[in-house]
Formats: structure tokens, sequence, C-alpha cells
């Protein structure tokens, strides 16, 4: 029941801003460097800048957060699916413990690394004020499109497809 309630508050009171919107799309993406808590090297920090040149996927999200439970099997496929083209998504924890973040990507079988976010320095840097908030980043290091809520897998494919 929490679930369905998280989902239909992800869906129909957090609306998705059309690429475009928020300010940040066309212009370069912030650096940020950020410690990995897993999926990565244990105790390694990962800076943006180093992924120049790669298409990226910053995914903002929490454990307490339903949409973002809900986002995470999705940009999970599409991770999988774009990783040989050059794909990296990056996911951001705003609010949790390395080792509860660690664990929750363990549990729900995540194969991308996920990042913390503990000085809120990458949230402050991209204005994330909701959750979950996605990023997507071209080749060039520019911000492609600025996205909050759920995503569908269609369109979060046709938005990447776009900057490879």
């Amino acid at each position: 029941m929490l679930i369905a309630l998280s989902a239909l508050f992800g869906l129909a009171i957090l609306p998705r801003l059309a690429p475009g919107v928020g300010g940040m799309v066309g212009a370069v993406a912030p650096d940020v460097t950020l410690p990995v808590a897993a999926n990565g090297e244990p105790g390694a920090r990962m800076q943006l800048a180093e992924l120049k040149g790669q298409p990226v996927i910053l995914d903002f999200w929490a454990t307490w957060c339903g949409p973002c439970a809900i986002q995470a099997p999705i940009l999970d496929r599409i991770a999988r699916r774009y990783e040989k083209k050059g794909l990296v998504v990056l996911g951001v924890n705003v609010d949790d413990p390395p080792h509860v973040a660690s664990q929750y990507a363990l549990k729900k079988g995540l194969s991308y690394p996920i990042l913390i976010d503990d000085a809120k320095e990458a949230s402050v840097r991209y204005g994330v004020d909701k959750l979950p908030s996605l990023v997507v980043i071209d080749r060039q290091g520019n911000v492609a499109a600025y996205l909050t809520g759920i995503v569908d897998e269609a369109s979060l494919s046709e938005i990447v497809a776009a900057t490879l």
C-alpha cells in the first residue's frame, strides 16, 4: 500500500519537467567529486569532469523515496542497455549513510555506481529540490535534460539515445 501511494505521489504530484525546463539545460554541467558507496572502488571518489566525452545520467535519490525505488530498476536497465555505447549512470544518494545506500543498491541489484552527496554539494549545484531528479549530460559535458519524478523507460531511452 505504501509503495502504491508513493508511486501515485510520484506520478501525480511530482510533475516531470520536460527537457529544456530547469534553467540548466544547455549549460555546462557543474563538476562535482563524490565518494563511491557501491559498485565501484571502495573509498574512491568520482569526479564528474573525468567522464567528459561520455554521456552521463545523474540520478538524485534516497532510500525512503518511493518514486526513487520505482525509478531505480528503470535506470539499471538503461545503464545496461547503453553501457557499450559509453553511457555512465551514477546514482547520487542525498540522504543516507554510505552503508545504507550500499545495502540498498545490493538488495535492488543495481549495477551502476552509487555516490554519496553527504555535504549536499551536488544537490545544491544542480538545484535538486525533488526526488527523484535526473540530470542527463551529453558527451560535451552539457546538461541535455533535467527531469523530476518518475520517467518512463521509453522516454528516458529516447533522451539517452539523443545524447549518444
